[in-house]
């Protein structure tokens, strides 16, 4: 006796139990990829926080090597949670910058972009990766969507 070619299990068509249950298969996927997404764009979201970081700090300090600031009086300074006290600095010369893992460094104010330039460096290459990663994922879920809607379109007719 001869057994059916493997080819010609497979096509028979589906029930409409069967296509539902495939049908909610997919769309957990594609809550799946949603979900996925939505990670991505956080990560990316606080590497570009830490990145302004960075650029919010040399450009204070280019201010004030600029300017030639010795001291700050009255400063206002963030101690957390948006809470601002005032602060005497007598001295800014030199100044501590988080390399990492608990890690301050002290410097020199001109030192801190030659300090700081690697990890920007880093920063944006991790950003760049991030973003085809986003795009690369934003465009499956796109045709997975497309590709869904055809198949429900399908299923009702």
């Amino acid at each position: 006796m001869q057994r059916p070619a493997e080819s010609d299990v497979g096509d028979a068509p589906l029930t409409q139990a069967e296509l539902a249950a495939q049908l909610g298969k997919f769309e957990g996927y594609k809550e799946k990829l949603e979900a996925d997404i939505d990670k991505l764009e956080q990560r990316r979201a606080k590497l570009q926080e830490d990145s302004d970081e960075y650029e919010k700090l040399v450009a204070g300090v280019a201010t004030f090597v600029k300017d030639g600031a010795t001291s700050l009086e009255g400063q206002r300074v963030d101690v957390g949670c948006d809470v601002k006290c005032a602060a005497r600095v007598p001295d800014v010369s030199r100044i501590y910058v988080s390399v990492g893992l608990g890690f301050h460094v002290e410097s020199a104010l001109g030192e801190v972009r030659g300090l700081v330039a690697p990890r920007q460096e880093h920063l944006r290459q991790q950003l760049a990766e991030l973003d085809k990663q986003l795009g690369d994922a934003r465009a499956t879920a796109a045709a997975f969507k497309g590709s869904l809607q055809i198949l429900k379109e399908g299923a009702t007719v």
